[in-house]
């Protein structure tokens, strides 16, 4: 019988495995080009991998272990050091290189050299900055971020440096190598990825169309003078008369002091691709306060097919700013590439932002919001964000945003959706965040590489954000999230605290078919305050603590079905609910053993194991109220003689209220105590009780009558009422 039993769990765990594998394989976005890390190439030289270990310590602050993608890249300090890889593109004729070399003595940055080789012959030198990288944060001194000198903690170590690649397309198979060559005059090179990528020619022009480069605009492709006036006048009039703006091949600088961001409400904008169409935005030396130079997406407008740069070094720099932003009704941001801005800030309803690229964000990635005031063009609903790619983000990676405001008065966010995008290597907050909205799901998307807190965030944010009112959170793989920035998890959930306009509010979630792997601490932690969670068929793997955690002080409900937590650390366990008495829950078929709460049989009596399942009611057992009893039986009960148990627990799916009748003693053992911190019904005792803790749901009532207000010694908490007869 042993054996059988561990067979079928050995079965059940492959199953699980094997489907987690599966969602492995599918999630994320599609890209148009190949990712390869450094770590996985072949080193020359003396080069030398350096690597943070999922298991150990997790550092106190920020580290390029943690900002690196996998969290490990090659250092390359030594004439002929070098990393190769074998070319998985035909036809790669473009390269991302994602790496870190040193800052100016003064801040600022530098620019140097890096030689690329194909098959063991110089092709070319490539350029690399770090002139936006190497910021300092919580600097004593007040200087700017920027500044090495002021005592700040350095981070934000990463750039990504984009180069075509000169002379003929590579071919499969190659070997493509970075090497640190005599001209290479930078101390380190710190390379932690490449992307490959056969791009395309360049779009031509649609019909329809105005160029931005064309009599009367005369914008300047070639980055010398100003072509904000040019695009603003270009657009104005493809408004007007219903056409396409077009913006060709070439690198355009908005520079105008009096910019007030491209405005494009009901107009298309098109460009020749992300490698040909440039939107640079060069802040005036000049500028002061917020220069906002975005470019406004707004009603009816569509915005596809160019790359949108900056020169802003740090966040909160004068003239910063999102590069996109949105507002208004059935907009589309399709195929374009943001580096070195803000957040993208999404709002308005029926919106979507697919098939794009995030670099180096100051702030969020991409946010989907409602904006911070009531504004009946940015409610925030219907929104999307779909195969989309962010690396390196200053704040969380993706995320939503539902906040009430300071009036908490901005309605709630509905029909958000999440869907099959990467979130790799934020260096701040969050690789996905989902903070309130009603119907919010979040789906088949790639976390990896989160540096500073969790992999995925599922609650609210500050005190005016709303509740996350229900959320379907699936099919998602996270990878090393929880990183320095306090006990930070793979997964974590929680609800408002105690300050908030919504202290009382459930965070209400479906979590199912995830997979949580290495996670710097727990691989899901289930968090303050209220919580009704439904949580299966999960895969979390080598977390390096514990698998599924319920902290203290957590009060709600949880289902737990069909999940699989594999290859803990030795002394860590799969599950542990640290809030057994106001965090309910059920299990079926997990991997790990859970000796549950003694059901309530649907029987008249509460002495005998008939009345309980078929174990009889002692100290050490539990007993639960749930949907097994009928309303019938519930409200015609009597001990039957005297009984035991630890603690009392009433479900939210009762059939009616319960009534015990005089007669005989009910003694609960422990603090666990008498809880309808969930119940859906009204209680009245009026048998003999002595317990010593009473945890009451908002809205419900417990009547102790007869001879049980004799053995009353215990407390009272929660937001009902306790009623003495």
């Amino acid at each position: 019988m042993k054996n059988s039993h561990r067979l079928l769990c050995f079965l059940i765990e492959l199953a699980l495995f094997s489907m987690a594998t599966n969602d492995a394989l599918s999630a994320g976005a599609v890209t148009p080009f190949t990712i390869l890390e450094a770590e996985a190439g072949i080193l020359g030289g003396g080069a030398t991998i350096h690597a943070f270990t999922p298991g150990s310590t997790v550092p106190s602050g920020p580290t390029k272990e943690l900002e690196a993608s996998g969290m490990a890249y090659v250092w390359l300090t030594n004439l002929n050091d070098s990393v190769s890889w074998t070319n998985p593109v035909d036809g790669a004729n473009a390269v991302v290189i994602r790496n870190c070399i040193p800052d100016a003595p003064s801040g600022g940055g530098i620019t140097n050299t890096i030689n690329l080789y194909v098959d063991g012959t110089f092709r070319q030198a490539i350029t690399l900055s770090s002139q936006q990288s190497w910021n300092y944060r919580n600097n004593p001194t007040n200087t700017t971020p920027d500044d090495p000198n002021g005592g700040g903690t350095p981070w934000h170590f990463y750039n990504e440096d984009r180069a075509f690649i000169t002379g003929a397309p590579i071919a499969a198979g190659s070997i493509i190598t970075l090497q640190k060559d005599a001209a290479n005059t930078a101390t380190f090179y710190d390379i932690d990825a490449i992307d490959l990528q056969n791009v395309p020619a360049a779009i031509t022009q649609p019909a329809n169309s105005l160029c931005i480069t064309n009599f009367p605009y005369n914008g300047d492709p070639t980055f010398t003078t100003d072509s904000t006036t040019a695009i603003k006048n270009c657009i104005n009039d493809a408004r007007s008369q219903g056409k396409i703006v077009w913006i060709p091949p070439g690198k355009f600088m908005v520079n105008n002091l009096a910019s007030g961001g491209l405005n494009i409400a009901g107009v298309t904008v098109e460009g020749a691709g992300v490698w040909y169409s440039t939107i640079y935005k060069n802040i005036p030396a000049s500028a002061s306060g917020g220069w906002p130079c975005d470019i406004q997406v707004g009603t009816s407008s569509v915005l596809r097919d160019v790359f949108i740069d900056s020169n802003s070094r740090y966040r909160g720099q004068v003239g910063e700013s999102s590069g996109v932003t949105s507002s208004g009704s059935n907009w589309l941001v399709d195929r374009i590439w943001v580096q070195h801005c803000d957040a993208q800030w999404m709002s308005g309803t029926s919106g979507t932002i697919q098939n794009s690229r995030v670099a180096d964000s100051w702030a969020d990635g991409i946010n989907l919001n409602n904006g911070n005031t009531p504004n009946s063009s940015k409610l925030g609903i219907s929104l999307t964000t779909s195969n989309c790619f962010v690396r390196g983000s200053g704040d969380d990676g993706l995320t939503t945003y539902s906040d009430s405001g300071a009036s908490g008065t901005n309605p709630q966010m509905q029909n958000t959706r999440i869907v099959n995008n990467t979130s790799i290597a934020t260096y701040w907050a969050n690789g996905l965040r989902i903070a309130g909205g009603t119907n919010v799901t979040v789906q088949g998307n790639l976390i990896d590489s989160v540096s500073a807190n969790s992999g995925m965030e599922v609650s609210i944010f500050g005190n005016t954000g709303r509740p996350l009112d229900s959320a379907l959170v699936s099919g998602n793989v996270i990878i090393r999230g929880g990183g320095w920035n306090g006990t930070q998890n793979g997964m974590h959930v929680g609800s408002p605290g105690s300050a908030s306009f919504f202290p009382n509010a459930y965070t209400r979630a479906i979590i199912t078919n995830n997979i949580i792997r290495l996670a710097l601490r727990d691989g899901l932690n289930i968090g303050t305050t209220y919580e009704t969670l439904t949580v299966a068929n999960n895969t979390i793997d080598h977390p390096a603590q514990i698998g599924v955690h319920v902290q203290s002080g957590v009060t709600g409900t949880g289902i737990f079905e069909y999940n699989l937590a594999t290859n803990l650390n030795v002394g860590k366990v799969q599950y542990q609910n640290d809030s057994p008495a106001t965090f309910l829950t059920t299990h079926l078929s997990n991997s790990w053993t859970y000796v549950g709460p003694l059901i309530k049989s649907d029987t008249t009596m509460m002495n005998t194991s008939a009345d309980w399942g078929g174990t009889a009611p002692a100290a050490g057992n539990t007993g639960q109220f749930d949907s097994t009893i009928s309303a019938v039986n519930a409200t015609n009960l009597t001990l039957g003689g005297n009984v035991s148990l630890d603690g009392l627990i009433f479900f939210n799916n009762m059939n009616g209220p319960v009534s015990i009748g005089a007669g005989n003693t009910l003694t609960l053992a422990t603090s666990a105590g008498f809880s309808m911190v969930v119940a859906n019904f009204d209680v009245a005792m009026n048998c003999l009780l002595s317990a010593s803790t009473f945890n009451i749901a908002s809205g419900r009532t417990l009547t102790l009558g007869g001879g049980s207000t004799a053995s009353l010694s215990g407390t009272s908490t929660g937001l009902g009422t306790l009623m003495l007869n």
